[in-house]
């Protein structure tokens, strides 16, 4: 009996153990994925802690940025109300500026480019320019003045009177000397026209029968005005200035007649000007500039192209490129153009060499504009002083190697004057013309023939601005066609050395005996040194 409830409890207990077997292999895989999930927590556990970390710190940094943009709002309130202060400030300066427009009768009208014939207030002169007095040096002899060779006279007369009678009463007199005492003096004789009658006799040819006469000397068929006349007219008027209805009248002509004169002679004379256009490409510098100039009412402009052996004038509606690129093409070019900085010479393919008179007037502007400023003044002070040097160094009597080592050394301390930092936005501004255009600023450097100023160019606008005044323009395109011929060839022939009403009655002479002649070369610069070499 015990042995079979022992062997009932075995059986039992065997059974537990089995389930107790079978129950530890189901656990040991959940054990494991026990032990996976638990991995898996201790990494969250950690993706927690450094997310709370960051959080943490972009919690911070957002109460930072809500600080900040409070700030920033407070600033934009203030910068509302500055700019709203600011728009009243500007209304009330100009108001105030409206209420000082008051022109006090003492403004130059062109500011420091202003000539001082058109200054309407002109200071005392300093006390030590009044102390100067004009005329020579106490003391010096003088040069004595000059008497005309024989050779130099255009007449010689011999007076042979005796004196009317001595201090001391006696009227006998008795030559002294054998040789005469030669006394120059300049003698004028008035101009007067004078009214020929030619009488020509009819001939007829002995083979063929034809009729003709002999030419007229110095007039052109059917003209009622000889060539010296005609000449001296427009010499008068185109050259010397005088206008058209003076002229016309000290000389009994009519002005319809007197324009057509013009008009026709001009015309004759055209391939003069186009032969001056050509030879003036072949210069080593031109200098060129141009004025305002009226057509009929409407505005154009007079430019001008000039050196020391040409003047070409060029009247023209437009103030653009077009003028000097009909002048010169769009071929490159071996001359240095010496203009002002207008963008219109921009196209012409040559060097160019900006004037250093229109530099120093921007300079002398800035200083005025800023007086108190010392950065500006000393900046105004030292560049207007060496750019006066670099102008004035070619009237030097030096030789060609002294010449470039003092024009080295002058655009050396331009530039570093340039170089240097500045605050002032003036001085920035002039400092970048001289650093963004250095190959247009010291082609004087090379050689004391290369001005570094356009005065001459401005010299010879003078007269034809001085014309605008008093006539105010042209009235038609012939007429502008007209005056730039004209001003042209007589202008030339004045600046050789040679007397231009002469030289345009010779050229009508030539003419007048033959229409067909080539006078194209008459103003030739190689007809020039021709003579030069034939003298």
């Amino acid at each position: 009996m015990c042995d079979k409830l022992i062997n009932v409890l075995n059986e039992k207990i065997a059974r537990r153990d089995a389930r107790i077997s079978d129950l530890q292999n189901s656990i040991r895989p959940l054990e494991e994925y026990a032990n996976l999930g638990w991995d898996k927590f201790k990494i969250e556990e950690q993706r927690r802690i450094i997310a709370e970390e960051r959080c943490s710190g972009l919690s911070s940094e957002n109460i930072s940025l809500k600080h900040e943009l409070a700030t920033y709002k407070n600033q934009k309130i203030d910068q509302d109300e500055l700019e709203e202060e600011l728009a009243k400030a500007n209304k009330e300066v100009r108001r105030l500026q409206k209420q000082l427009n008051i022109r006090l009768g003492s403004e130059a009208p062109f500011g420091v480019s202003t000539p001082s014939s058109k200054v309407p207030y002109k200071e005392n002169s300093t006390e030590e320019n009044q102390a100067k007095r004009g005329g020579a040096v106490v003391g010096h002899e003088g040069h004595g003045r000059k008497n005309f060779t024989p050779e130099d006279a255009d007449s010689e007369i011999c007076l042979e009177d005796e004196p009317e009678r001595c201090e001391c009463g006696c009227e006998q007199w008795a030559r002294k000397q054998a040789d005469p005492i030669a006394q120059s003096v300049r003698h004028f004789i008035p101009s007067r026209i004078e009214n020929r009658i030619y009488y020509k006799y009819m001939h007829e040819c002995l083979e063929c029968g034809k009729s003709a006469v002999t030419n007229t000397p110095g007039v052109f068929s059917r003209s009622l005005h000889s060539n010296s006349m005609i000449a001296h007219v427009l010499t008068e008027s185109y050259l010397w200035g005088n206008t058209a209805g003076t002229v016309a009248e000290r000389n009994e002509i009519n002005i319809g007649t007197f324009f057509d004169i013009a008009h026709r002679t001009a015309t004759q004379l055209k391939p003069i000007f186009e032969n001056i256009a050509l030879e003036i490409c072949d210069s080593l510098y031109i200098h060129a500039d141009e004025t305002g100039w009226k057509n009929d009412g409407a505005s154009g402009y007079a430019w001008l192209f000039t050196n020391d052996d040409f003047k070409l004038f060029a009247c023209r509606q437009s103030r653009g490129s077009k003028v000097p690129l009909g002048i010169f093409g769009d071929e490159k070019q071996s001359f240095i153009l010496i203009t002002d900085r207008y963008a219109g010479y921009n196209k012409i393919k040559a060097k160019r060499q900006f004037c250093y008179v229109h530099l120093i007037r921007d300079v002398i502007k800035l200083r005025e504009e800023f007086p108190e400023d010392m950065e500006v003044k000393c900046f105004c002070d030292i560049l207007k002083d060496l750019l006066k040097e670099a102008i004035a160094l070619r009237a030097k009597d030096i030789s060609l190697d002294v010449y470039k080592s003092e024009a080295e050394n002058i655009k050396n301390k331009i530039m570093d004057v340039c170089l240097r930092e500045a605050r002032d936005p003036g001085i920035q501004h002039i400092q970048n013309i001289f650093r963004e255009s250095t190959g247009n600023l010291f082609h004087w450097v090379l050689s004391p023939e290369i001005p570094a100023e356009n005065n001459f160019a401005e010299r010879g606008l003078r007269p034809l601005v001085i014309a605008r005044k008093i006539s105010f323009g042209s009235q038609s395109e012939q007429g502008l066609e007209t005056r730039e011929i004209l001003m042209s060839i007589l202008n030339t022939a004045k600046c050789r050395g040679i007397d231009p009403a002469s030289f345009l009655e010779q050229i009508l002479d030539i003419l007048a005996k033959d229409k067909d002649a080539d006078i194209s070369q008459m103003l030739s610069i190689k007809h020039k040194h021709a003579q030069k070499s034939v003298a």
